[in-house]
């Protein structure tokens, strides 16, 4: 089990905190929203725990079948501002070692779409009624 302590001071314009064993992070309310915004807010941190377990699931599959990954890049965006028009977007750049053979480049490839099914975070969202995409390349180190 784990546990998180949120910590809020003030109203509106005030600030938080969240934090647990492995996690110190400042929290506010959006400008738009009438806050300071000097933080992360709920949608900056839905975004970041889909992306934290797209890319863990990715880095899992690329391990087991033994894929040379130097390294595993993903920028996202999220739009929307009801759980039906919700979208996250993955745009995934993923570097396989020099040596890569190119049926590990090709496996690398599939695995992009493979880990956005797998996620259980992203499942979890479509299961709400939010989109989660996902496109990239897997591209061999020069």
């Amino acid at each position: 089990m784990s546990t998180t302590t949120t910590r809020w001071k003030g109203l509106t314009q005030g600030q938080g905190t969240i934090e647990d064993a492995s996690l110190n992070l400042a929290i506010a309310i959006p400008e738009a929203f009438g806050g300071k915004g000097n933080g992360a807010n709920p949608k900056d941190l839905l975004k970041a725990s889909a992306v934290s377990c797209y890319v863990m699931t990715l880095a899992i599959m690329l391990q087991s079948r033994k894929i040379p990954a130097k390294e595993i890049g993903v920028t996202s965006e999220i739009s929307g501002d009801k759980p039906t028009n919700l979208h996250i977007s993955h745009v995934v750049e993923l570097s396989l070692a020099a040596d890569a053979t190119p049926e590990q480049v090709q496996s690398a490839q599939a695995l992009i779409s493979a880990a956005d099914a797998a996620c259980m975070i992203g499942n979890l969202l479509k299961a709400g009624g939010a989109q989660v995409s996902v496109s990239g390349r897997a591209v061999q180190a020069q």
